[in-house]
C-alpha cells in the first residue's frame, strides 16, 4: 500500500501594530490554508484615526498587546515576548517601517541565536517621510531593510519590479503578492450588477483623515451638483477630519454620512447603488475595494499614494487627475452624465477586481514563503 506524503506545515509569525478589518480577513484567508500555521502578533493599532478592529473567530491564532502603533516597534514588552516565541517559526513578518527599526535590529540579533528562523516583509517599494517625500534616509534605510530581511515581498508586481530595478532589492530575494480586500466576503453579499439608471451617486470610503483631502471631497461634491442636481455623496468612515463631513451635512441633505462600516454586509447595498468612487487624496486598497465591486475609481495626482493605484488603468477603469480643478470637473461630470461610458468603465473595473481575488494573495504569498530563486 503507498503511504501518502505528508505536508509539511510552515509556521509563520505576523507581526501586525494596527490590525484593522482589511488585514484581519486577507490574513484568515491565509490561515486556513492546510500548508501554513499562522499566527498573528498584533497591537492595539493607531489611536483615533477612524480605524476599527473586527472581532470575529479567526483561523490565526493571536496574540495582543495593548502597545499603539506607534509605540509597538520600541516597546520592551513587545521584544520580551517575541524572545519567547521565536524559535517556535519559520518565518516572521516585520512590516519594513521606520518606526520599527529597533524592533527589527532585536529580530536580526534573534536570529543569529535561531539560525532556523527566517525574517521576511511585506511592503511598500521604498519607505517615505512626511507627504510622500522620499529623503536620502529613506532610500538608505530601504536599502538597509531589503539587505537584511531573508525575503522581501512587495504589495505589487509592478512595485518589485522597480525596486530591483532601481537596486533597492537583490533578485534573489524578490516577490510580490497584490495587496487586496477580502473578494470572499463581497462574494457572498453582492453580484455584480451596473449603476441603477436612474441616480447618480458618488461614495467616498476610508478614514477621515488630513491625507484623503476632505475638503477637496467636498468641493468637488459642491460643483458638480451644480450640473448634476440629484447627485448624491455617500461617506463611509471616520476620523479626525470628521468635522468637515458634519458641517457639509448642515448645509446639505444630499451628504450622507455613514460612519465607520467594516462588514460587507453593510458596505455592499451602498456600493450597489454606487456609480463610482472618489478619493481626492491618498489612495490604497479602496481601489481594490471599488474594483470589487465593479465601480470606477477616481483619484487626484498626489505624493502619497499607495502601490494599489498601480491597478488604475486611467481612462479605462478611472482617472487620476490633475491640479486643475475645472478641467477634472469636466472629466467627473462626463462620466457620470454618459451612461456609455460609465457601463463600459464599471466593467472593466469589474474585470480588474476579478484579478486581484484574495484567493490569489493567498497563493502569491504563500508561494512567496515556499519558492527558493
Amino acid at each position: 500500500m503507498k503511504r501518502s506524503k505528508k505536508l509539511t506545515v510552515i509556521k509563520v509569525l505576523w507581526l501586525a501594530p494596527n490590525l484593522n478589518h482589511y488585514k484581519s480577513r486577507f490574513l484568515n484567508h491565509l490561515a486556513v490554508d492546510a500548508s501554513l500555521d499562522l499566527c498573528v502578533f498584533s497591537g492595539s493599532g493607531r489611536e483615533k484615526m477612524g480605524d476599527k478592529e473586527l472581532k470575529g473567530e479567526w483561523s490565526f491564532k493571536q496574540i495582543s498587546l495593548d502597545i499603539p502603533k506607534k509605540e509597538f516597534g520600541k516597546s520592551q514588552v513587545v521584544k520580551a515576548k517575541l524572545k519567547t516565541i521565536f524559535n517556535e517559526f519559520d518565518w516572521v513578518m516585520i512590516p519594513a517601517e521606520k518606526k520599527n527599526i529597533t524592533l527589527f535590529l532585536y529580530a536580526i540579533k534573534l536570529r543569529l541565536l535561531h539560525k532556523n528562523v527566517r525574517l521576511f516583509s511585506y511592503n511598500h517599494p521604498v519607505l517615505k517621510s512626511g507627504k510622500g517625500k522620499v529623503t536620502r534616509l529613506d532610500k538608505f534605510m530601504t536599502k538597509f531593510y531589503f539587505r537584511m530581511f531573508d525575503r522581501v515581498v512587495f504589495y505589487t508586481e509592478h512595485s518589485c519590479e522597480w525596486a530591483l530595478k532601481n537596486g533597492f532589492v537583490n533578485k534573489n530575494k524578490a516577490y510580490w503578492a497584490n495587496n487586496t480586500v477580502d473578494t470572499a466576503e463581497i462574494k457572498k453579499h453582492y453580484t455584480y450588477q451596473l449603476p441603477p439608471e436612474n441616480s447618480s451617486i458618488i461614495v467616498f470610503i476610508g478614514r477621515l483623515i488630513s491625507s484623503k483631502r476632505i475638503p477637496d471631497l467636498i468641493r468637488y461634491y459642491l460643483e458638480l451638483k451644480k450640473s448634476i442636481p440629484n447627485l448624491i455623496l455617500e461617506i463611509i468612515g471616520d476620523g479626525p477630519e470628521s468635522h468637515h463631513v458634519k458641517s457639509a451635512i448642515k448645509s446639505d441633505v444630499s451628504i450622507i454620512w455613514h460612519g465607520t462600516l467594516i462588514d460587507e454586509a453593510d458596505i455592499a447595498p451602498i456600493m450597489k447603488r454606487a456609480s463610482l468612487v472618489f478619493i481626492p487624496g491618498h489612495s490604497g486598497l479602496s481601489v481594490n475595494h471599488a474594483f470589487s465591486y465593479g465601480r470606477p475609481y477616481i483619484t487626484v495626482q498626489g505624493p502619497s499614494h499607495a502601490p494599489e493605484l498601480e491597478y488604475l488603468e486611467e481612462g479605462k477603469n478611472g482617472y487620476v487627475l490633475n491640479s486643475d480643478f475645472e478641467a477634472n470637473i469636466a472629466t467627473i461630470n462626463n462620466l457620470l452624465s454618459n451612461r456609455a461610458i460609465l457601463e463600459r468603465f464599471c466593467n472593466n473595473a469589474r474585470q480588474k477586481g476579478e484579478c486581484l481575488s484574495v484567493e490569489k494573495w493567498v497563493e502569491q504569498m504563500k508561494q512567496s514563503l515556499v519558492n527558493e530563486k
